[in-house]
């Protein structure tokens, strides 16, 4: 019996030495003496993206990278995200899904502060300034940041079924051309004409593809005030609830789907192929992923078939797009090795990686000189929409920018099933933000 044991310890022992050994070779491949960063990624878009730059980073900057898959959809990345941050457990690089979530990040000490890095890098004389302004915190102006690549945001509309129907696809230069063309092709199609996202379950897409493109319409509109406080109280955020009242009332917009779990699904992916919607709200991603070739329902020809206007305004002045600083990188502010991580940040600024991204996920490069790459070609009808981004608009906010367009998701939901109009929305907007910011973070004017 003894034998016999100590014959079951000999064979574990060199067991675990073999181990050991083939864990020091495994190691030993990886690079032990380069420094290993974590990064954190998700989608199967992005992560097909990184996994494609893996080694070249890994080469350029001489570290051994950790990809972290995250889960998928958006708002799910970013609650792990800030579980993980809280908890001081989060990669040493990450990206921030939106720039209205950035404040919030950064406010909560989560963000390393780059101000000085990207003063001293040479993509940052490219970035239009819209772009680098958008990877500032609106209460500090300290960048916290690396733009990578940009959402381009306008209406979206089926240029082959309203051509085949007589209908005029000019540009509508104003709110009012916009209704009176959607009131057209309900008269003449019988089909809905118009999407704004709104309501309870598309969160904060209610408001980055809804309210938000309202708002911009009015030249001398601005989010914040100098104060930092929220100008709810203004009268274009009357105007934008009334603009979604008529769409409810006079039945121009599908409200039923609206108020279903997933709300893009059936209008975007669905109503808008089939042609039972006309015109939608979307960003250059949706000709990639929402009617593109590996999407659930393609349009054939889809550059030809679905064309894009300029974001009619309020007042009929000059219609214009909306730029979204997506998926910019950040450092975590508690990583333990912040100047490697700071130097991956900008390196996955440069154009190789931002091209590489824009080309898997259908957004542009936010650097300018990405047009003057051998690559940049490849972006196709993209190349356009590059060329807007000195002219883009965007709609600053600040911390607190959540609760905000928690509040517009709750308001339009009251707007959908006609138990607020206009002012009650606008009232319950106001009323939501105070209650969860205070008073003070709402401007009184």
């Amino acid at each position: 019996m003894k034998g016999s044991f100590a014959h079951r310890v000999a064979i574990i022992v060199f067991s675990c030495f073999m181990c050991d050994c083939a864990m020091v070779q495994a190691s030993q491949k990886s690079h032990p003496t380069k420094p290993t960063l974590v990064i954190a990624e998700h989608r199967s878009a992005r992560l097909n993206a990184l996994y494609q730059l893996k080694e070249g980073l890994e080469a350029r900057l001489e570290i051994n990278l950790k990809i972290v898959e995250y889960p998928a959809p958006a708002q799910d990345y970013f609650t792990k995200l800030v579980t993980e941050l809280r908890a001081g457990n989060a990669p040493d690089i990450f990206s921030i899904p939106r720039d209205v979530q950035l404040d919030d990040l950064a406010a909560a000490g989560y963000l390393a502060d780059l101000t000085t890095a990207m003063h001293n890098w040479d993509g940052y004389s490219q970035l239009p300034k819209l772009v680098s302004s958008l990877a500032k915190g609106s209460f500090d102006n300290r960048t916290y940041a690396v733009p990578s690549i940009v959402a381009i945001e306008q209406l979206y509309y089926r240029h082959d079924l309203l051509e085949a129907a007589g209908i005029d696809t000019t540009q509508p230069k104003s709110w009012q051309e916009l209704l009176h063309r959607a009131r057209t092709i309900k008269q003449v199609t019988g089909q809905f004409p118009l999407l704004f996202p709104a309501g309870l379950t598309w969160g904060m897409g209610s408001y980055t593809e809804g309210l938000r493109y309202l708002l911009a319409g009015f030249s001398d509109y601005r989010l914040i005030n100098q104060q930092g406080q929220y100008q709810l109280n203004d009268s274009a955020v009357l105007e934008a609830f009334s603009f979604y009242q008529t769409l409810v009332q006079e039945e121009l917009l599908p409200v039923t789907p609206l108020l279903n779990p997933e709300p893009w699904v059936i209008p975007k992916y669905e109503m808008f192929p089939k042609g039972e919607l006309m015109i939608t709200t979307c960003g250059t991603w949706c000709r990639v992923f929402d009617w593109g070739a590996s999407s659930r329902n393609p349009i054939k020809n889809v550059e030809q078939a679905v064309g894009n206007w300029k974001i009619p305004t309020a007042d009929g002045s000059p219609p214009f797009v909306l730029a979204s600083m997506v998926y910019a990188w950040a450092v975590n502010a508690k990583s333990r090795q912040l100047d490697m991580a700071t130097e991956l940040a900008l390196a996955l600024g440069s154009v190789d990686v931002a091209l590489t991204y824009a080309r898997n996920l259908g957004n542009v490069p936010a650097r300018m000189d990405a047009r003057e790459h051998a690559d940049f070609h490849q972006l196709g009808a993209l190349m356009e929409a590059h060329a807007q981004l000195p002219e883009a608009r965007a709609l600053r906010s600040t911390v607190g920018a959540n609760a905000v367009m928690a509040g517009v998701a709750r308001s339009t939901e009251a707007v959908l099933i006609g138990r607020e109009d206009a002012k009650g929305a606008q009232q319950l907007l106001k009323a939501y933000v105070a209650s969860v910011l205070g008073d003070n973070a709402v401007s009184e004017d």
